[in-house]
């Protein structure tokens, strides 16, 4: 029987534990000392590790609720944030941005590609009151458009350049990020969690079917709306600051479901604390692996969640709140 507390309990555990483990891995070693002392006593750590560490912790548990809100948005658990063209819009904003403006950061032009992208998704896919059918193939059609303008641009613009200033980007990195980078993602991560927390019971009942939740007193479109608007702003931050990170938001929320089952009081920070736990494990191996060289963290997730996908794909079942 699953106890929900005691599972969140221990992925928080989990987390701590990663995360220390963490602050002490990488290329200058592991520092001998009381902890207490780490921070005052060690710059890589205080300057490099620790807000990487934070940030990474950050975005993972962002794309996990993001991936949580896809999935009920779309009441399928083979969603997760990306699908509905966010992707192809953030590609397609980072590459022109890199294009046109090479000595900036891509990471708001992204962002406000995968939002126009999400615009033009709700304005295609919404005519018929943002039925998930129509959603998923207006996301679809939308990503494959902006992921060929976006291949268009690597042809047509300088190569080598683009290239090479690309690669980290569309496959996902932290580098040497700073504090205040974790300020925005971590207050749209708490108002997220805010928003599906409040609104768990009634994300339980959309599970159901749309007619089924209407008649329970759901305002389906609405909550669907709300939703759908929440993860958007949960992937654009990230996707701003590190890139395309793919799978976490597929990965993490089906764990979390198993872990302690559908309903979203305890799906939803299961997910949270599985999504940071993940990424910050990931971003450890993507930069100690091959040290003193580093690989894009996206990388690996995507070894990890392409064939976590095709197992899920091949074993799903219909689902809901249990």
């Amino acid at each position: 029987m699953k106890r929900p507390p005691v599972v969140i309990a221990g992925l928080s555990v989990a987390l701590l534990a990663i995360a220390i483990v963490a602050l002490h891995a990488g290329a200058a070693g592991w520092r001998a000392g009381a902890l207490a002392d780490l921070f005052a006593a060690d710059e890589i750590v205080a300057v490099l590790r620790a807000p990487r560490v934070l940030l990474s912790a950050i975005i993972g548990a962002s794309l996990a609720v993001a991936g949580v809100a896809m999935q009920t948005v779309l009441q399928n658990d083979l969603a997760d944030p990306y699908v509905l063209g966010l992707a192809g819009g953030a590609s397609a904003g980072a590459v022109v941005s890199l294009a046109l403006w090479p000595n900036l950061s891509p990471g708001p032009a992204a962002a406000i590609g995968a939002g126009l992208a999400m615009a033009l998704v709700r304005a295609l896919g919404g005519r018929r009151g943002h039925d998930p059918s129509h959603l998923v193939l207006a996301g679809f059609a939308v990503g494959a458009v902006l992921t060929s303008a976006t291949g268009l641009v690597l042809v047509l613009a300088p190569a080598e350049r683009l290239l090479r200033s690309t690669t980290f980007w569309l496959f996902g990195g932290f580098g040497a990020p700073s504090p205040w980078m974790a300020v925005l993602p971590t207050l749209l991560l708490a108002s997220a969690l805010v928003i599906l927390g409040t609104r768990a019971e009634r994300m339980d009942r959309l599970l159901l079917g749309d007619d089924t939740a209407a008649s329970l007193g759901v305002d389906v479109r609405g909550l669907r709306r709300l939703l759908i608007v929440t993860a958007v702003l949960l992937t654009a931050s990230a996707v701003a600051i590190a890139g395309l990170i793919g799978f976490v938001g597929l990965v993490a929320p089906h764990v979390a479901r198993q872990l302690v089952g559908a309903r979203h009081q305890h799906l939803v920070p299961a997910a949270a604390l599985f999504g940071a736990t993940l990424l910050v494990g990931s971003d450890v191996v993507a930069r100690t692996a091959f040290s003193p060289r580093e690989i894009p963290v996206g990388l690996l997730t995507a070894a990890v969640g392409g064939p976590f996908f095709l197992w899920l794909l091949g074993r799903r079942t219909p689902w809901a709140a249990s």
